[in-house]
């Protein structure tokens, strides 16, 4: 408890947002090529164009992101909205019918993590001790990671419950993604002194 306290409540809400985003995104991740290929139909080519374009969005928002939200000095806003969006298009996903709605919500799961991750960057390194920055992006990160282990898990857990049901648990997925945006909305507390 000492360790979370050093680190600071804003620290640990990120952190548990991050952990129930990455549950959610490593969910999907390892089963899309399947479910595209088996499901949808796609094409190798077809499987690469979506994850090229996805991340290729993501990079280039992480550009531009950070500035807007110190112009607008609100960070809460760029990071609740960003982990909305993913986890919004990570539900649609699971009604996709071709491999373009699929790559429309790629995109759009992309452009989420894109708007978010400077802002939450900038709004953890001013929201703790200058002593415990460090502390806090080590939490943050070992929450990250420790969600990207769980979410192959519970997915293979849920195809255990319900064989090639890939909707199913991409409708999970992004229902434990909603969850992270909702507690972020709630939890995230931004102080006068964190959107300078």
């Amino acid at each position: 408890m000492g360790y979370l306290k050093k680190i600071g409540p804003v620290a640990v809400v990120l952190g548990i947002i991050s952990l129930l985003n990455d549950i959610s995104s490593e969910m999907i991740h390892p089963l899309l090529p399947i479910f595209l290929y088996s499901v949808i139909g796609a094409s190798p080519l077809q499987v690469g164009i979506i994850e090229g374009i996805a991340d290729m969005s993501s990079s280039l928002l992480k550009l531009f992101s950070g500035r807007i939200s110190d112009i607008y000095k609100k960070k809460k806003v760029f990071i609740v909205g960003g982990y909305r969006l993913a986890s919004i298009s990570r539900i649609l996903i699971s009604f996709s019918r071709t491999w373009f709605d699929v790559l429309f919500l790629r995109f759009t799961d992309r452009v989420g993590k894109g708007i978010r991750t400077a802002p939450r960057d900038a709004l953890l390194s001013v929201s703790v001790a200058k002593d415990a920055v460090g502390r806090a992006f080590g939490f943050h990160r070992a929450m990250d990671h420790f969600g990207a282990m769980l979410g192959p898990l519970v997915a293979f857990a849920l195809l255990s419950y319900r064989p090639e049901d890939y909707r199913f648990v991409f409708l999970a997925a992004g229902i434990i993604g909603l969850s992270a945006a909702i507690f972020g909305l709630i939890f995230i507390k931004e102080r006068r002194n964190d959107t300078k």
